[in-house]
């Protein structure tokens, strides 16, 4: 009882600049919440951008087989299995001493080109490392299982390959070798959807999972292995390079632009450059969004700080009296702490609580370049560190000036001033 009248007790005409400064606090902060609530949900946006487009990824390619565009239609030819691009690309060289320290996502891919008197099936075939090649594709199993990397002879289809194939789980098919062989395959998994990065451009009729795709969407999948089998020789027809961060894009490109600078049929294209000038502007407007909660954070935990420095100054006699019954200096600056933490916070919370509760569910970030749909604002740990950030400096700069009299100068001086 009696800690609650030193707390609140002899505020007198002080009461009123206490009220306001709560009032100004309690804006101020919901003003910061709602900017940075703001700057959560663009961050998300941001990130979800960055994992669609990933413009870590390099992807080195080899000139487009012309043979594609020239498979018959109708006849009776021998099957074929061409690759999809020319295999100039050497593994060896995509991992020169030094030159490229990070994942690299190895491909061999190929069609399976089969024709029958006035019918034909066409597949693309992808030999892959399976680990590896996950972090970069989603592959969905509706039965049986993905492919493991000692697979061997053994393939994993979407839905469409396989029913236009006519084998289900467990069964078997053949594909043509380059030494004319035969090679038969088992089924041990099959998908209900896949989205492959960087796929084939589609040219050839064949199964799709996505209709009208102007790229390849289904197909058979191998263990690298296994197609280096079929197509007889280790070289890659395209390969995805992962930067270990994004930053690093630039400087890897150079140097794989070097490594086949010799082969001018293999390309090295990035999306880095392309998603940074997306979201330049964007980004730009979350930064002004980050000066305005930091220049309200200033102003309004100035003017309350100064608002509070008052209140403090009308009651130092109470601190000096305290201080002068025995009192420990701690114990004695407890009810202007106490004082200023209730103000504070309630005022904290009071503005949290406005932010949440009327702030936008969504919000349009301006922006001329880039479209990543409607930022959804976000209350998170930094909102709410940054409010109490504000409330804290604000009752530490009240308090300071008062903290400072009490130390330096006797007790009975204050005392004394205090009655004159």
């Amino acid at each position: 009882m009696i800690w609650g009248k030193l707390i609140f007790g002899g505020i007198g005409r002080r009461g009123l600049e206490a009220i306001f400064a709560w009032f100004v606090l309690g804006a101020a902060v919901a003003v910061i919440a709602a900017s940075l609530m703001v700057v959560a949900g663009a961050r998300d946006a941001l990130s979800r951008a960055e994992r669609l487009d990933r413009p870590d990824i390099i992807q080195v390619k080899s000139r487009f087989n012309r043979a594609l565009f020239e498979t018959p239609q109708s006849g009776n030819l021998a099957p074929l299995t061409l690759p999809v691009y020319e295999p100039l690309i050497d593994p060896e060289s995509l991992t020169t001493a030094g030159a490229v320290d990070d994942v690299v996502v190895t491909r061999q891919s190929l069609l399976r080109n089969v024709v029958s008197n006035d019918q034909f099936l066409n597949i693309y075939i992808f030999g892959i490392q399976p680990e590896i090649e996950r972090e970069v594709s989603t592959f969905s199993i509706a039965c049986g299982r993905f492919l493991r990397n000692d697979d061997d002879a053994a393939a994993v289809l979407d839905e469409a390959s396989a029913r236009a194939l006519g084998v289900d789980l467990g069964g078997t098919f053949p594909v043509r070798k380059a030494d004319g062989e035969d090679l038969t395959l088992t089924v041990v998994g099959i998908l209900d959807g896949l989205a492959l990065r960087d796929p084939p451009p589609r040219t050839v009729e064949a199964p799709s999972l996505v209709p009208n795709s102007s790229f390849v969407s289904s197909g058979a999948f191998v263990t690298l292995r296994t197609s280096e089998h079929i197509f007889g020789r280790p070289t890659l027809t395209d390969a995805l390079v992962v930067a270990g961060a994004t930053d690093h894009v630039p400087l890897m490109v150079d140097q794989l632009r070097e490594i086949f600078r010799l082969e001018p049929a293999v390309f090295v294209t990035e999306r880095y450059a392309q998603f940074r000038r997306k979201v330049q502007d964007f980004a730009l407007t979350l930064g002004l969004f980050v000066v305005l909660s930091t220049a309200t954070a200033l102003l309004a935990g100035s003017f309350v700080a100064n608002l509070l420095h008052d209140v403090y100054v009308d009651r130092r006699h109470q601190y000096a009296i305290l201080m002068g019954l025995g009192f420990s200096p701690i114990l004695s600056l407890f009810p202007a702490l106490a004082f200023g933490l209730i103000l504070v916070l309630s005022g904290t919370l009071a503005g949290d609580l406005l932010a949440v509760v009327f702030g936008p569910t969504d919000f349009a970030m301006p922006s001329l370049m880039s479209d990543l749909g409607a930022v959804a604002p976000k209350f998170d740990v930094l909102v709410v560190c940054a409010s109490v950030a504000t409330a804290i400096a604000a009752i530490a700069l009240g308090l300071l000036p008062t903290i400072w009299q009490l130390r330096r100068r006797p007790v009975a001086t204050m005392l004394a001033g205090e009655a004159r």
